[in-house]
């Protein structure tokens, strides 16, 4: 028997031999150890999958799920029961002897139990030494009942039992220390020996423990062979709690070549997702990939784009717009003069006169002093 099978939490793929054992001449079941892998993703993932089985001439069998393997090994070594069983086994008519003595130590017979030895005291008795505190209310009980309880009107003694007000934290004991009877707290009693019993020394009837004597195994043989009967029917073994189970496409063949064609017609066919759809399809199982993937993705992606987009301040040296924030004040070139010769010139020009330069939040104190003397030209002028 090969195939898939969910039982509650636990997920097998089963593949069961049964063979004639040439020693004894009986038909016996043997069950191919389990796969390592886990094979929950199979059975809940709502997808189609093929199971294969391949067996070999030398004994050996492959296990594969979508073309992959899963498990492999040889019949020889990999079936329970075993197809080498041992040599020798125990004995299952052999019995204990009555009168066999697996005790190594027995309680000493010479030994008596000393005089002085009381197995009635107790193991805590009260405190001698204690005294009541002071303040303790011996007459006044924690509890009292309630004075302002009122029977209800529909009690019955004979349905309901008699009645009793329910009791309340006496308010007198909340100001004390204590209240009721009181009692010393408990110490251990030094005279406490517990139950006497002899000590224990070695058997001089020791015999060791017993075990079944061996005898040769029936079913042992020193090459074992898997004698199976020729596959005459191919039957279904079914027991489904779960709906839309579906099945088909099912092959024996004595050919690989025949079977790997086959998938690659029937199989083979299916659209298999892409690479990123298998991605986003990982996600849902395991969220813990978006971080992951952003982390792979978007980070060298910032860093391409902080590091190569162009910047006019940062550009190259030998063009004119090339300078740092911690160089010294510039003096303007020629072509991008702040300053006005006449009167003329800064009507001319308009509010927003050329410059070379963007107006800047932040300005240089080169360029604010240079403002200012040229306003005070134009004053004067």
């Amino acid at each position: 028997m090969f195939g898939p099978d969910k039982c509650g939490s636990t997920y097998k793929i089963h593949f069961i031999l049964c063979d004639r054992d040439p020693v004894t001449g009986l038909h016996q079941e043997r069950h191919v150890r389990q796969p390592d892998v886990d094979l929950r993703e199979y059975f809940s993932d709502q997808k189609p999958h093929l199971y294969t089985l391949r067996l070999f001439p030398d004994n050996s069998y492959e296990i594969l799920i979508d073309q992959s393997l899963i498990s492999k090994g040889s019949l020889l070594d990999d079936l329970d029961p075993s197809l080498r069983p041992p040599a020798e086994i125990v004995d299952p008519h052999d019995r204990k002897p009555e009168t066999w003595d697996d005790r190594p130590l027995i309680p000493d017979p010479t030994a008596t139990k000393p005089q002085d030895w009381d197995e009635d005291a107790p193991a805590f008795i009260p405190d001698p030494s204690a005294q009541r505190p002071p303040g303790w209310l011996l007459e006044e009980l924690p509890f009292i009942y309630d004075p302002r309880a009122q029977r209800p009107h529909d009690w019955d003694d004979e349905m309901d039992g008699k009645w009793e007000a329910p009791k309340i934290p006496n308010p007198a004991c909340s100001r004390a220390i204590g209240c009721g009877p009181w009692s010393p707290p408990l110490i251990s009693n030094p005279a406490y020996k517990g139950k006497w019993s002899p000590p224990m020394i070695d058997n001089p009837s020791y015999q060791g423990q017993w075990r079944p004597r061996t005898i040769p195994n029936p079913a042992f043989s020193e090459d074992p062979q898997l004698q199976l009967s020729p596959v005459a029917a191919v039957g279904l073994e079914l027991w489904s709690v779960t709906g839309g189970v579906l099945f088909d496409n099912i092959l024996l063949c004595a050919d690989l070549k025949v079977a790997h064609e086959w998938t690659e017609d029937t199989w083979g066919q299916r659209q298999t997702p892409g690479l990123v759809l298998q991605l986003l399809m990982a996600t849902h199982k395991r969220p813990w990939l978006w971080g992951l993937y952003v982390f792979t993705v978007g980070l060298p992606v910032i860093l391409f784009v902080s590091f190569m987009w162009p910047d006019k301040r940062f550009g190259p040296p030998d063009q004119e717009y090339y300078y740092k924030k911690s160089d010294d004040p510039q003096p303007d070139t020629p072509h991008d003069q702040e300053g006005f010769t006449s009167l003329r010139d800064f009507a001319a020009a308009g509010p927003m006169g050329p410059r070379r330069r963007e107006a800047k939040k932040a300005q240089k104190k080169s360029d604010l002093e240079l403002k200012v003397l040229t306003l005070s030209s134009l004053s004067l002028l």
